[in-house]
């Protein structure tokens, strides 16, 4: 009985991500579709956003990460700001152009592109509005979680 109920909550966590992850993908089939995305066969499409899915996440991750790092250290003023939205245009924009030269069955203008790339960093740019912004390395905030961590370590 506890093995069925496990299999479903994980069928049914995984069945709401795919979901999810259809949706972005028809979302940005659409708009790269009219932005002049061209491919030869359905499994060229498929693969192309598969690949793409694959390789944005990391990238996505340290396009994330860099600002944070260097707000925290205190060398910019906020992770939300002009910094952010350059890493999210350009990492996009360098991806879909790495995608677009090895693969021979998918063909986008870099015009295309670079509309997309503005497009998804404006996106993500006002998803990020409500993020915490992350503690300074001197401030109490970072002191204590830093304390927490020496603590759980001893254990």
């Amino acid at each position: 009985m506890f093995k069925i109920n496990k299999i479903k909550t994980i069928v049914i966590c995984l069945s709401i991500v795919l979901i999810i992850l259809l949706g972005i993908i028809f979302f940005e089939f659409i708009v790269l579709r009219i932005l002049g995305l061209r491919y030869n066969s359905f499994a060229s499409l498929i693969s192309f956003f598969v690949l793409y899915l694959l390789l944005e996440l990391p990238l996505s991750l340290i396009a994330n990460a860099i600002p944070k790092a260097l707000k925290s250290v205190g060398i910019i003023q906020s992770s939300k700001g002009w910094l952010s939205y350059s890493l999210d245009t350009g990492l996009t924009f360098a991806l879909i152009n790495l995608l677009d030269t090895f693969m021979e069955n998918i063909r986008i203008n870099w015009q295309g592109a670079v509309i997309f790339s503005l497009i998804t960093g404006l996106i993500s740019l006002k998803l990020k509005a409500k993020d915490e912004e992350p503690p300074i390395i001197d401030s109490d905030e970072f002191k204590e979680i830093d304390s927490i961590l020496k603590n759980s370590r001893r254990q």
